[in-house]
């Protein structure tokens, strides 16, 4: 096939005087040489200049550059031209959205290099051959994103072996994965993403070794019995206990957890980097002493969690160098306080009873303080509104049963008040407490306290801190 056999967008620059068809052999002139004998760009080496072009034809959240936009910046120059030409990288990211007659030419001129294909809508008919070509280059496939149903069900019947050198594997939108998928019987050796969105999955699939990144969102399964249910503990548990080397987890949407299910073992993840859950369900099915990123968001939490169910969430919070912690009486957040933090921390828990919060967060700081103190200096934000912002003070203005005598938050030297007319006594008890504790294990004393629209305001200087205290002697 020609090149120029491939559609060119139209293209509109102040500077070119006539586009460049797209050819091989074109010699139309892209720029007035009267005006400028050589842009500064072209005097970049060929391989900066291909990393700016790749950069410019890459669209926000794609994966590489998109041949509509290789196709403009090819019209720049002779320059960019011969650049584009001979660079195989720039021509592998293939999308088929509107059609799938570009395909042959990117695989031409990507000439045998790893090849990121993305299938947006099922092709037509008269597409079918080039979805052909594809698939007979399954060799080269490096990623694959399958955007629709009728897609992941036409690509994996004409396959005739595993995709061999796969490495990342997207599959959305109501899918349904058939227990014969070449996909997954056997999965590719080199498979190191898996990403599972609104699809349904085989009882007896096979969990996939080896993987880095585990990304699912409202999975179902299929049952025994060609019933459907969410995605059970027993096997997400499966599938980390195969992979222990994540560093990536994403897990979001409803889980089904039996009564043999709690008792499973948390599986060590000691590579995890980056976890983000939406589902207390699965908290206690794995552990990252080294995670530095963390998004916990739980929505309409009806009840206390099961013992340990923090597991995951507190070895990075006992890492952080500051934290924020606000209470309110149906929410909890605990958050980064530094900028840019080198732990990043984002727990963000709805309640459906004013009550949980408070339980919630004993609970949180109970596993968090249970072998040893957190470093973390804190901040605690309390509204005024309600007894919630009473009830915490009390719980951290003692030391934690037992023979440690740790006190929770130690090093927590500001309090944040919301609204005005919180009761100053309790204030003024709880910094007392903490300034007056004795030995080792004493906590670091508050040396701030503001009211955030009310009266008070300080800058962790200690002098808003005597003005709360001298209002609560004159009460």
């Amino acid at each position: 096939m020609n090149l120029s056999d491939l559609p060119l967008p139209s293209y509109s620059l102040g500077m070119i005087s006539e586009p460049m068809g797209f050819d091989d052999k074109a010699t139309g002139t892209a720029i007035d040489q009267s005006d400028m004998r050589k842009l500064p760009i072209d005097t970049l080496p060929t391989e900066l200049l291909e990393w700016v072009i790749r950069l410019g034809a890459t669209e926000f959240q794609r994966c590489g550059p998109e041949v509509r936009w290789i196709c403009e910046w090819r019209r720049v120059s002779r320059k960019w031209a011969s650049v584009i030409d001979h660079g195989p990288a720039l021509w592998s990211y293939i999308v088929v959205e509107n059609g799938a007659g570009h395909v042959p030419t990117q695989l031409a001129k990507s000439k045998g290099a790893p090849l990121i294909i993305r299938l947006e809508t099922f092709p037509t008919l008269q597409d079918e051959e080039w979805i052909r070509l594809l698939v007979d280059n399954v060799q080269r496939w490096k990623s694959i994103t399958f955007d629709d149903p009728f897609q992941f069900k036409g690509v994996s019947a004409m396959l005739d072996s595993p995709p061999a050198m796969l490495e990342a594997l997207v599959i959305c939108h109501f899918n349904s994965i058939p227990p014969d998928s070449k996909f997954f019987n056997p999965p590719s050796p080199n498979l190191r993403v898996l990403e599972l969105i609104h699809v349904t999955i085989p009882y007896n699939i096979r969990p996939i070794f080896g993987l880095e990144e585990l990304h699912l969102f409202r999975i179902r399964e299929t049952l025994e019995d060609d019933t459907f249910a969410s995605l059970s503990a027993r096997k997400l548990h499966q599938f980390l206990q195969a992979s222990p080397g994540l560093q990536v987890l994403e897990l979001a949407g409803d889980f089904s957890l039996s009564a043999a299910d709690t008792s499973l073992q948390p599986v060590d993840l000691p590579n995890l980097k980056e976890l983000n859950v939406k589902s207390h369900l699965v908290l206690n099915l794995f552990r990252g002493e080294h995670c530095a990123d963390l998004t916990v968001s739980l929505q309409r939490v009806e009840e206390k969690l099961s013992p340990g169910a923090w597991i995951s969430v507190v070895p990075t919070l006992r890492r952080a160098k500051g934290l924020q912690v606000d209470v309110t009486d149906f929410s909890l957040q605990i958050s980064s306080l530094l900028e840019p933090p080198t732990i990043k921390v984002k727990l963000d828990i709805e309640l459906e009873d004013k009550d949980l919060s408070y339980a919630i967060l004993e609970e949180i700081l109970q596993e968090l303080e249970n072998e040893s103190c957190i470093s973390a200096r804190v901040q605690l934000s309390l509204s005024a509104h309600g007894d919630i912002g009473v009830k915490v003070l009390k719980l951290l203005q003692s030391p934690m049963p037992g023979p440690s005598s740790r006190w929770r938050l130690p090093h927590l030297d500001t309090v944040r008040i919301r609204g005005a007319g919180f009761p100053n006594q309790y204030l003024k008890a709880f910094v007392q407490a903490r300034a007056n504790a004795q030995g080792d294990q004493a906590p670091k004393a508050v040396t701030s306290i503001f009211e955030i629209d009310g009266y008070y305001y300080g800058s962790g200087d200690g002098e808003t801190l005597g003005e709360v205290m001298d209002d609560s002697e004159d009460e």
